[in-house]
């Protein structure tokens, strides 16, 4: 997730600790397939899952053109036997 948003222009205006915890947010949505933030993750990040929905949000929609378009290399890669084909993955679209 992370590595989508590093040649987005827009996700500057978050602080790489939010980043970092809407990622970890969004992936948990993705492969879990409902929205889930317990209070042990609120607690080691410093963020509520309020505060993680728009990064978050941004980010699935990132996932969900990532194949397509003109930088495609981040998708290419996670295309890969190397990491599981985690590209494949669905992106959890109900945060959209």
């Amino acid at each position: 997730m992370i590595e989508l948003c590093l040649v987005e222009y827009e996700m500057l205006e978050y602080l790489p600790s939010k980043l970092a915890a809407s990622a970890i947010y969004t992936a948990q949505c993705t492969l879990k397939g409902f929205e889930e933030w317990s209070k042990t993750c609120e607690f080691h990040t410093g963020y509520t899952e309020e505060q993680l929905l728009a990064c978050a949000r941004k980010m699935v929609a990132f996932h969900h053109k990532a194949g397509t378009g003109k930088l495609t290399g981040v998708h290419r890669k996670y295309n890969t036997s190397k990491f599981c084909h985690a590209a494949r993955t669905e992106p959890a679209g109900f945060l959209l």
